[in-house]
């Protein structure tokens, strides 16, 4: 397991919100991922992060890649992923990001703590999520003229939708005893959303089945309530600096952990 830790004062809150931008592809060619969410929106000042994983390239196979060629093809996948990241510069840790961060290799979330006051906070992050995958081009090139005709407009709606790559964070404040708070958040690049909050209490399990009262659904709060939520989850650490960073970072480790399992894949079908 890797820890990287990072720390700031207690105290320390957020309020930075990072503009989302299209990257392009580092490649000549303009293709297709094999993984939606790695065609995902890095901030302003990163590198490019479309990461070409395409085991097709329209008009043409690559080499290696024909039928009956599997460790071939994984090669070419590895080899592609492994040039995207040679090129990937990972923005340092914030001198003021406020968590620790526990990446476990082979792990598809990433853990964040920290303690705030007399309180533990733990954040779960996923690997990132992206609206609208890529329509994969046939195996030849080959389509109708109407489908060779949207490739430009399927374009300029991946572009539109790289915009909407997200994170999924589950957020657990909790107390030396009593009862826990659970945030289920989704961030994006310019606003996280609170999809749903519980109060988990904390009760000895006597095997009998129990239905406890879970409370509206967030949205049915009222306002003042949900605005003092939020503000709630920023002075604890839960800000768009934050997350835009944590972003950044998972997009790396989608790559970084696709390689390791197409590696996998690689050296099973080869023995």
């Amino acid at each position: 397991m890797a820890f990287v830790s990072a720390t700031a004062p207690a105290s320390a809150s957020i309020f930075i919100s990072v503009p989302s931008a299209v990257r392009a592809c580092a490649s000549p060619q303009s293709r297709r991922l094999l993984l939606a969410p790695l065609h995902a929106a890095k901030g302003a000042k990163s590198v490019p992060v479309e990461v070409v994983l395409d085991s097709k390239v329209k008009g043409k196979k690559k080499k290696g890649s024909g039928a009956g060629n599997l460790p071939g093809a994984l090669e070419v996948e590895i080899r592609e992923a492994q040039e995207y990241l040679d090129s990937d510069e990972q923005e340092p840790v914030p001198e003021n990001f406020p968590f620790e961060i526990l990446d476990e290799e082979g792990m598809s979330v990433v853990i964040l703590k920290r303690d705030f006051k007399d309180e533990k906070i733990e954040v779960t992050v996923s690997m990132p999520n992206l609206e609208g995958g890529p329509e994969f081009d046939d195996e030849d090139g080959e389509g109708d003229g109407e489908s060779a005709g949207k490739d430009n407009d399927d374009d300029e709606d991946e572009d539109e939708s790289a915009g909407e790559s997200s994170i999924s964070l589950k957020v657990v404040v909790s107390k030396a005893s009593g009862p826990k708070l659970e945030f289920t958040c989704t961030a994006f690049r310019e606003e996280i959303t609170i999809d749903d909050m519980l109060i988990v209490e904390n009760t000895n399990d006597d095997g009998e089945e129990k239905f406890p009262y879970e409370g509206p659904e967030f949205t049915e709060l009222p306002v003042n309530v949900q605005k003092g939520l939020f503000k709630y989850l920023e002075q604890r650490g839960v800000t768009l600096s934050a997350t835009n960073y944590m972003h950044d970072y998972m997009v790396t480790k989608q790559a970084q952990e696709y390689i390791r399992w197409m590696t996998k894949l690689k050296d099973f079908v080869k023995q």
